[in-house]
């Protein structure tokens, strides 16, 4: 009895109250570390001093950090994640509790008088029990922190993106009015040039179409750039006059600038947040294993007191011991699932861990090249473009060639420089699910096939012929 009664007191010691605060506090701390902006706090509800530090913030040009910070201030699915986080620890907190006694009554009803029967019985082999429990609840308690974390560290990393599309679209929309200018200056030539017989109907309708086709290109460009704006202000939970934010800085010329690449395959398996998650459900699993094996032979038991009044006489009373006898259902299935469950979990791991260096490498080479690609258009190029319009240029005023030839080599420049703003959003979106990596969550489209985002044709798409 006495031990009995160690193992009780040792139980309930372990199931002192939490405080919800400390396992925010932490998930905080580790997202900051992980992202380098630690969430100000997340209340259960958006108050007033919420809604003016929104407010505050928005009314400077939005850069990436500020961005971020709203979004894990004002965003609800921070709030979401956090009660996750909350339902994690009450669960810890039931497996903690012991299981209630139970009463039963029964009467029976006789000619010499009523008969009457009480009992009072604890289950007793759940204290035995409980330490494995509460393992195992701590086990998949740390599996739903590390994944609150995950979906925190995926929110920073998904404003960063959307900060790029915001960015690299508004540089669109500047180059594509360039184009329009340099359609409508050859389109202009074209009319002078028709009207005084220089040349053909067909010369005419040719810059006619290319400066409609600018103008859709611009329209197209435009609603783009509009568009971009929305996915930035759904991550950070923006209506109404908020909505009138501006975008700060443009798109940095390096995307590899302060990325370390060495040992890559290394550090994304060590801080990955989904193989902690992992391991945490496979201890859990392991526990849960173990506790099936040791309540095989006696699955439940209740000790307690019995009291009889017979009709008519006194009440006597009496130990009340009853055990679960495990004749029908040894648990050997129930077993069987658990190991089997285990050595999938285990396969899965592995299978997790091999898919997270895929990643790593496809990120690393995906980003090196898109900023080598960059670099070369940049420094290579564009400069070399630039020569052949001037000297284009130097040409038509020898008057060796046309006007034409001079518009098409602008529109050829234009065309490259297009071809950077694409290259450069490509490769700080991979940039960023590089970094989203190296910070413990996987990418959704960290595998996938890079899909080329330059444009397919200079001159169809930016008013040639």
């Amino acid at each position: 009895m006495r031990a009995w009664l160690l193992v009780a007191v040792g139980g309930l010691a372990a199931c002192a109250p939490f405080d919800k605060g400390t396992d925010r506090a932490d998930v905080a701390h580790d997202v900051g570390t992980r992202t380098g902006t630690t969430p100000e706090g997340a209340p259960d509800t958006l108050d007033a001093t919420i809604a003016d530090a929104v407010t505050t913030m928005l009314r400077a040009p939005l850069d990436d950090a500020t961005a971020v910070r709203v979004a894990l201030l004002n965003n609800h699915a921070v709030r979401a994640s956090y009660a996750r986080l909350g339902i994690g620890r009450a669960e810890l907190e039931q497996a903690c509790m012991l299981r209630n006694p139970v009463l039963d009554l029964d009467a029976r009803f006789l000619d010499a008088g009523t008969e009457i029967e009480l009992g009072l019985a604890q289950p007793f082999l759940d204290l035995f029990w409980q330490p494995l429990r509460r393992r195992l609840a701590e086990h998949e308690f740390a599996a739903v922190q590390a994944l609150v974390t995950d979906e925190l560290v995926h929110l920073v990393c998904a404003v960063r993106r959307a900060m790029v599309e915001v960015r690299a679209t508004a540089k669109l929309v500047l180059v594509h009015r360039e184009v329009l200018r340099a359609a409508e200056a050859a389109h202009e030539l074209a009319v002078n040039l028709h009207a005084a017989g220089n040349i053909t109907d067909q010369a005419l309708a040719i810059e006619r179409t290319g400066e409609s086709r600018a103008r859709l290109d611009l329209a197209t460009a435009e609603l783009a750039a509009h568009e971009a704006k929305e996915p930035v202000q759904r991550l950070l939970g923006l209506w109404g006059a908020h909505t009138e934010w501006t975008v700060a800085g443009e798109l940095g010329d390096d995307a590899l600038a302060g990325v370390d690449l060495a040992d890559i395959e290394g550090r994304v398996v060590a801080r990955s947040l989904e193989l902690a998650a992992h391991r945490a459900r496979l201890d859990a699993l392991a526990v849960h294993a173990e506790l099936d094996d040791r309540m095989a032979w006696t699955p439940d038991g209740a000790l307690g007191l019995s009291a009889v009044r017979e009709a008519g006489g006194e009440w006597g009373l009496g130990p009340k011991l009853a055990l679960e006898l495990p004749l029908l259902d040894n648990g050997s299935a129930r077993r069987a699932v658990a190991r089997r469950r285990l050595a999938a979990g285990m396969h899965d791991h592995t299978a997790l861990a091999i898919e997270l260096r895929s990643a790593a490498r496809v990120l690393r080479d995906r980003t090196t090249l898109l900023a080598a690609r960059v670099r070369f258009l940049r420094e290579e190029h564009l400069p070399a473009r630039e020569q052949v319009v001037r000297t284009t240029l130097q040409t038509y005023n020898a008057m060796q060639i046309g006007v034409f030839d001079v518009l098409q080599q602008k529109r050829l420049q234009l065309a490259d420089t297009r071809d950077l703003v694409q290259s450069l959003r490509a490769a700080w979106l991979s940039r960023i699910d590089l970094d989203e990596l190296l910070a413990g969550s996987l990418p959704a489209t960290a595998l996938q096939p890079f899909a080329e985002t330059t444009a397919p044709s200079t001159e169809a798409t930016l008013g040639g012929h």
